[in-house]
């Protein structure tokens, strides 16, 4: 059996908290955004696709391995903004500058060098810590575009304590995820 999924971050309660204060104080800006519910705002990692289940169990058993060595660190959200440009957004997010996340951009890097030994080809696009809060569907308000650039909140700054392989399932209504491992940090 495969399972579509991925490997990410999820933020504790309080942070998740204050992106869900933050997406309500823009979110009435523009209808033609699908906003993301809290329990789904996390950073991902890697996109897996559709695996089998020997080969999530075979890239668990690296994973853990690497991670026992790994510190837990600390991680910061910082700024809003959109992909791909303030023209054209796609995508709504809270994340940060790479310069502020080194040690997630660079676990996100060791992820992907194991995952290329199970015939993973890399992702694309380089890294970039971030939430994904929200995803354009059409035309957007330039109102929300404004907004984004002149909000301000306090830097939300946790704990990475452990990954989580996720398996995530399409439906009309939209995605829904379940854990299928979590690989602790050193604590």
């Amino acid at each position: 059996m495969e399972h579509r999924s991925f490997i990410c971050v999820f933020p504790p309660a309080e942070a998740t908290n204050t992106l869900l204060n933050l997406q309500n104080s823009i979110k009435h800006l523009s209808r033609n955004v699908r906003w993301e519910k809290k329990e789904k705002f996390h950073f991902t990692l890697q996109f897996f696709g559709n695996q089998s289940e020997e080969w999530l169990h075979q890239v668990h058993d690296a994973l853990h391995a690497q991670c026992e060595s790994i510190e837990s660190f600390p991680i910061a959200i910082s700024k809003i903004g959109c992909f791909p440009n303030r023209y054209s957004p796609k995508i709504f997010w809270a994340g940060s500058e790479i310069s502020e996340n080194e040690r997630l951009v660079s676990l996100a890097g060791q992820v992907q060098t194991i995952t290329q030994q199970y015939g993973l080809q890399p992702e694309k696009k380089p890294f970039h810590p971030h939430i994904t809060i929200g995803r354009g569907k059409g035309k957007i308000h330039p109102d929300l575009i404004k907004s984004l650039e002149t909000v301000t909140f306090h830097p939300v700054v946790f704990p990475c304590a452990r990954l989580q392989i996720m398996k995530s399932v399409l439906a009309e209504s939209g995605s829904t995820y379940s854990t299928l491992f979590t690989i602790p940090l050193k604590p």
